[in-house]
């Protein structure tokens, strides 16, 4: 494809088509294990899955900090015609993504229950999430090399490959789930099990793009600069890093504001709407993602123009999705709660309220995330960071800590919605200016 003279509706199209098939797919994962789950152990294994979440977001944090951050740069480098400097940062992410999975492996498996208790597990509920988080903290380092090669693979002009990718981890895990979970009677256990072979399916498909002769991404050791180039590669890919991170610290303020107010019940439907939430933002990504391909590359070539196309589509793209998925919520909140657990009438109850709230911050969400991706792309990455930690820890976790101190409990569902919309009259007044 060629990214400097292609046609920009197209060539965006092509991207987002692979780059949102391959996001639903990924989000199968959290999806059929919280279903799963919910269906097998009931309330108290989907509130498990949610003190898990923070331990999750990590590792695909610390995936999508080095292979944004040098992807985008390899991207620019390409553009300027610079192609053995741009493997020089594929090869400087790999390596520090490749020591950075072995120490979270050892974290994660060393300290497993200190750092779930530290989400906000405790009772049943900790080892129930000690349980789901077995096996994935075994094959932890392949989430985040995995991650870590989907955005270098896609810039290479092969997004359709890693859509196979999680296609076919996603196909397993949907069965495996139903196989160990029910047909073997492992329960959670067996949830943890089937998205970490999963993964291993992704990851081997990942690492065999890199022995085929389309690949043109090249590791090589040859005067790499390393330290300034890590510097680099961090510095961009920051705020795909904060994006994360913010989700975890977050996920762990809510479920300790939600026990406090709002007591077990709350932090059950909670967990659904993480779940929910996480997707929601991977189809951020895929936006991001897509319009990323495109505008790293022209800004490197210099063709304003071209990254102006690219960001009306990206832009259409993301409120269409937003809006979609908050009207689900509005629409049907029962069936999808009853979707995702066995339910109780306290939970009938609470939820509808609660899900028609929190869904309103889906409106602006697809496209604060995609905005964090625009500035990467012109070389903004202060304003990316700055935009990220915003919505995703800053405003959301000031308002979860004093709203309900001023409001009540309930008025915890509003922090969201709130931190949203403030942040995208930011991002619209900046790219405004920059566009």
């Amino acid at each position: 494809m060629d990214l400097l003279n292609g046609n920009i509706k197209s060539l965006y199209f092509k991207y987002f088509g692979a780059a949102i098939g391959s996001s639903m797919i990924m989000s199968i994962y959290s999806i059929v294990d919280t279903i799963c789950i919910g269906q097998y152990e009931g309330p108290n294994g989907t509130a498990a899955v949610a003190c898990f979440f923070p331990l999750w977001t990590l590792i695909f944090a610390l995936g999508l900090l080095f292979g944004i951050g040098g992807s985008v740069i390899m991207a620019q480098k390409r553009g300027a015609g610079d192609k053995k400097e741009g493997d020089k940062y594929f090869s400087v992410g790999l390596i520090i993504s490749i020591v950075v999975s072995l120490v979270i492996f050892v974290l994660y498996n060393v300290c497993q229950k200190a750092l779930l208790y530290m989400c906000g597990a405790s009772g049943e509920i900790l080892e129930l999430s000690a349980k789901y988080a077995f096996w994935i903290a075994i094959f932890s380092p392949l989430f985040l090399i995995g991650q870590y090669l989907i955005p270098f693979i896609r810039n290479d002009g092969a997004p359709l490959y890693t859509t196979i990718a999680a296609i076919s981890g996603g196909i397993f895990n949907i069965f495996g789930d139903i196989f160990f979970v029910f047909g073997l009677d492992m329960g959670i256990y067996g949830a943890g099990l089937a998205t970490a072979l999963g993964q291993c399916i992704s990851f081997a498909v990942l690492i065999s793009y890199l022995f085929k002769k389309q690949c043109t991404l090249k590791f090589t050791r040859e005067n790499l600069g390393f330290g300034t180039k890590l510097k680099r590669i961090v510095a961009m890919g920051s705020s795909n890093f904060a994006i994360d991170i913010a989700m975890g610290v977050l996920a762990v303020i809510f479920n300790k504001q939600i026990m406090v107010y709002l007591g077990a019940t709350a932090l059950s439907v909670y967990g659904v709407i993480s779940n929910i939430s996480t997707t929601v933002q991977t189809f951020g990504y895929a936006v991001g993602e897509s319009a990323q391909a495109l505008i790293s590359v022209n800004y490197g070539a210099g063709k304003p123009e071209r990254i102006r196309q690219t960001v009306k589509y990206a832009g259409i793209s993301a409120f269409v999705i937003g809006i979609a998925c908050c009207l689900i919520g509005m629409i049907i909140p029962i069936p999808l709660v009853r979707f995702y657990m066995s339910t109780t009438p306290e939970i009938i109850k609470i939820a509808p309220a609660i899900l028609r709230t929190y869904f309103l911050a889906f409106i602006f969400l697809v496209f604060n995330v995609f905005s964090t991706y625009y500035f990467q792309a012109i070389n903004n990455p202060m304003l990316a960071m700055v935009v990220s930690l915003l919505r995703g820890v800053i405003l959301s976790g000031i308002l979860l800590i004093i709203l309900p101190g001023i409001f009540g409990g309930s008025a915890l569902w509003f922090a969201v919605p709130v931190a949203e919309l403030i942040v995208f009259l930011y991002v619209g007044i900046n790219m405004k200016k920059l566009m």
